[in-house]
Order: C-alpha cells, then structure tokens, then sequence
C-alpha cells in the first residue's frame, strides 16, 4: 500500500510540474473528485492563488470540502466538456484519469482551450488502455482447449471496442485532440505502470467506478459452468500486468 501511494504521488507532483504553477495562478481540476491534484495544487499557488474544483459529483466534492479548510478553493459541479466557467478565465487545467470516462474527448479540449488564458497550461495524465496487455496474452488459456479459445476470442471483442471511451483512444489521439482545439507545445510522455496480481484479486478488483469485475462480465458473456471454470482457473495464477499511461502538456498561444 504504500508503494501505491508513493506512486500516486509522484504521478500528482508530475502532472502539477507539467502545469508550471505558480504563486497567484488560478488553476482548475477538472474531475477533481476528492482532491488529489485540487489539494497539492493549493500548495503550489499558495495564498494569492486560487483552485478551482471541478467535478460531476456532488458527494466527491463535498468530502474534499470536508478535508480541507483552505479558503481558496472554489467547488463547481461540472464535467469535462461542459465546464462551467467563463472564457479565458484561468492560468492552467489539471486533469488525472478524467478524459477515459468522457465520450466526445473533443469537446473536452476545446472546453480547456475555451477558459484558458493566453498562455495558459494544460497538464493531464491519463491511462492508455487501448494499449493494456490482453489477460489472453497475460495468462496462457490454451489448457482449457475450446473454452480457452472462447476465452480469447472474447478478450479480443473487448478490446476492440470503439464505443468505449476507456478504451477507443491512445496517447496520438489526445495530442491530436488539444492540437485541434487550438493549443499548442502538445508534449506527450510515456510511461506504464508493471504489476504481478493474484488471480483471485484480477477477478474481483474494480477497474473504475461503476465498471464491473472481470468475474461480473465472465457471468455475463459465458454460461454458468463455463464462467466458474475460467474464474477457477485464473485464481490459481498470477496476472503479469502493463499499464500504459500518458501524461500530455500544452500550452495556449
């Protein structure tokens, strides 16, 4: 646990580098939801600055209220590409795991270009999933002959979804998407994050708020039997995982 939470801040300290901060700045978070970024960016524009909390939860923000006494953060309800803020109103836009549960990611950039400055900064992180190691190339089915064939050829739908906002976008498509809306300087960089996890554990963890557990979608997608012998199989394995992130900076002219 607390490698984990050293990795989250390190991932905070480098999306509010990426913004440049400085004291006096106006910054809003968009998808602040309990105020990872929205708390270490308070310490950044200090007194003279102010923070803008953004998120489509009312009870996320009323809990990062409840955290804090800083008198400088502002709390709107509000979504990516519906912000509700005046134009050129703000120095820099911080976001972390937001734009994957946004459906028109264009109209999210050119949100961020509308209420920046001239001058203003953008700084995000946001996981790559399209990128993500299949669990059928993860972990070697092929044992389970037909099922395990099955098995894949599910993976592989999943996968390529173009619905899915998680999933219908990499790192080219975001550089792509705040270059359109107008910014300019798009820097992107890469990373993943690399993790051994129980079998038991992939089967059950969430993977974001309100998605079901691989072992829900295995209930949905196969017959009964067929569903209790793979998540029989998997939680007697480790999962190799890799996942692939972006963080991506831009600036107005």
């Amino acid at each position: 646990m607390t490698a984990a939470l050293e990795e989250l801040g390190r991932k905070r300290d480098h999306v509010l580098d990426g913004a440049a901060l400085a004291p006096g700045d106006v910054v809003v978070d968009v998808g602040a939801g309990t105020g990872l970024l929205t708390l270490g960016a308070v310490e950044r524009v200090l007194v003279d600055g102010d923070v803008i909390a953004v998120d489509i939860s009312v009870d996320a923000l009323e809990e990062l209220r409840a955290h804090t006494s800083a008198a400088n953060i502002s709390y709107l309800v509000g979504q990516a590409d519906v912000l509700p803020l005046t134009d050129a109103s703000v120095d820099a836009i911080v976001t972390r795991s937001v734009l994957i549960y946004v459906d028109d990611k264009a109209e999210a950039a050119r949100e961020f270009a509308r209420i920046l400055r001239p001058g203003g900064r953008v700084s995000l992180f946001e996981p790559i999933n399209s990128r993500n190691v299949p669990l059928a190339e993860a972990v070697d089915f092929s044992s389970l002959g037909e099922l395990g064939e099955r098995l894949r050829a599910w993976n592989e739908e999943v996968h390529a979804q173009r619905d899915d906002p998680m999933l219908n976008f990499d790192e080219t498509d975001l550089e792509r998407l705040l270059a359109g809306a107008g910014l300019a300087e798009v820097r992107v960089e890469l990373g993943a994050d690399e993790h051994e996890i129980p079998g038991d554990r992939y089967l059950d963890q969430v993977g974001a708020p309100g998605r079901p557990t691989l072992r829900e979608r295995w209930h949905d997608a196969f017959a009964p039997a067929d569903a209790e012998t793979l998540s029989g199989f998997l939680s007697e394995r480790t999962v190799r995982t890799k996942f692939p992130y972006a963080f991506v900076t831009a600036r107005k002219p």
